[in-house]
């Protein structure tokens, strides 16, 4: 039980924080759909756009988690302090970097993919605006996993809670009283996103104060797997967006619909592979291995309960569920044939985790990348392809739990291969 309380204490600050960025998806999601079925569609089209640019940024983040939980084990302190700080700026230009890129493409993109009868101006106004926001997410990114690295999550969950506040308030503002639609709900997150870096910046001063040689190599070769994993992955779930937007405007609604559904099962099981990669990195660099060991036992019983359960919950719960979500009968009606899924795609997604973290943790992020290269472009894609062809959103979904089980068996065949003879370099200094 005390790996369990281990893994949960690090792991429930960092599901609250996933949980919250959840509220703001299912805030915006649910206002708009109440707002107008166009004004979901436009928001079930960018934002796949969105969280693609934010796949190319958000890894560097993550690599500071890995570097900084290996470097805590090895207790070098100044180390941890001289990358937090290099991190930053190094973060905030990679971030305005990707935004100005994604937004000289945005025009083209809109085109190219929304179906007939939405706005694409407005859609890539949207999107612009969302992009702004680009550099704090970054910044964000990383400082949550410098202080995620050491065990603190707590700081970045209080600090999500803060921004999904400011968030909700901003967009019921500007959504409805101002009449702005999609563009109020991507000015406010923009806004809280701002507020919120700023804020956990300073929450993170002390460990900003001390420079000194950062591990910058060492963090680049954890975060540039990691970042052609995020395009990969994110790129995919833009292209499957697309194909379920071939069948109108109702199934692009209902997509985006389920998809926040899926994702407060991702929650747990992210969440609680952050706790499990922490804790492993700890042990690496501890060179602990019977320990890292007692850790992914008691992750792996920690997610698998959590991650089912939910998804149990909410297909269950879904005609409520997905009313809130959307205002439009259609709408409800098509998430509903497809939710299925939840329990189904919920244990695959955690196996698949489970490995996942472990190779994170030892900084073997190309196995990632391989693993989610072959899934995607080999199985999903071309499964959903074919599948939405003969079965609608039914089969954009069949296509995408084809794509989990290839993940999670490539995953699981990169450990068999590679993680217990994987050479774990000492910290970088």
């Amino acid at each position: 039980m005390g790996r369990v309380r281990q893994v949960a204490e690090i792991a429930i600050p960092v599901v609250l924080t996933s949980a919250t960025t959840m509220v703001l998806g299912a805030t915006d999601t649910a206002l708009l759909g109440h707002y107008g079925t166009a004004a979901l569609g436009i928001v079930a089209l960018v934002l796949p756009m969105w969280i693609v640019a934010t796949a190319l940024v958000i890894p560097f983040g993550s690599a500071t988690q890995v570097v900084v939980a290996r470097l805590h084990g090895a207790g070098d302190t100044a180390a941890i302090r001289a990358l937090a700080r290099a991190g930053v700026r190094a973060t905030a230009v990679i971030g305005a970097l990707v935004a100005l890129g994604a937004g000289v493409a945005a025009p083209l993109l809109v085109r190219a993919t929304a179906p007939a009868g939405l706005d694409r101006g407005q859609a890539t106004l949207v999107l612009w605006i969302l992009l702004c926001g680009l550099p704090f997410t970054a910044v964000t990114a990383h400082l949550r996993g410098a202080l995620g690295g050491i065990g603190d999550t707590r700081t970045g969950a209080r600090n999500a809670v803060a921004v999904a506040v400011l968030n909700l308030v901003l967009a019921a503002v500007l959504i409805f009283p101002a009449g702005l639609g999609p563009v109020g709900s991507a000015l406010g997150s923009t806004t809280a996103l701002a507020a919120g870096t700023a804020g956990l910046a300073h929450r993170a001063r002390a460990m900003l104060r001390d420079t000194g040689r950062a591990p910058l190599r060492a963090w680049l070769d954890v975060a540039l797997p990691d970042v052609g994993f995020g395009l990969v992955s994110y790129g995919g779930d833009a292209v499957i967006a697309v194909l379920a937007a071939g069948a109108g405007a109702v199934s692009l609604a209902a997509h985006r619909t389920v998809s926040v559904a899926v994702s407060l099962v991702w929650m747990f099981v992210f969440g609680i592979g952050v706790a499990m990669a922490v804790l492993v990195g700890h042990s690496i660099g501890a060179d602990d291995p019977g320990e890292r060991r007692a850790v992914v036992r008691a992750g792996a019983i920690v997610m698998l309960a959590t991650a089912c359960t939910t998804a149990l919950l909410l297909a269950l719960a879904s005609p409520l569920v997905f009313g809130v979500l959307s205002g439009d009968p259609a709408v409800g009606a098509a998430a509903r044939s497809v939710v299925w899924a939840l329990p189904v795609l919920a244990p695959i997604m955690a196996v698949s985790m489970i490995y996942a973290a472990q190779l994170r943790a030892a900084g073997d992020t190309r196995g990632v990348l391989y693993a989610s290269l072959f899934s995607v472009v080999v199985v999903a894609l071309p499964a959903v392809w074919a599948l939405s062809a003969v079965a609608g959103l039914a089969g954009v979904y069949a296509g995408i739990v084809a794509g989990w089980i290839a993940r999670t068996g490539a995953t699981a065949i990169r450990w068999r291969l590679r993680f217990r003879t994987l050479p774990v370099a000492e910290p970088a200094r």
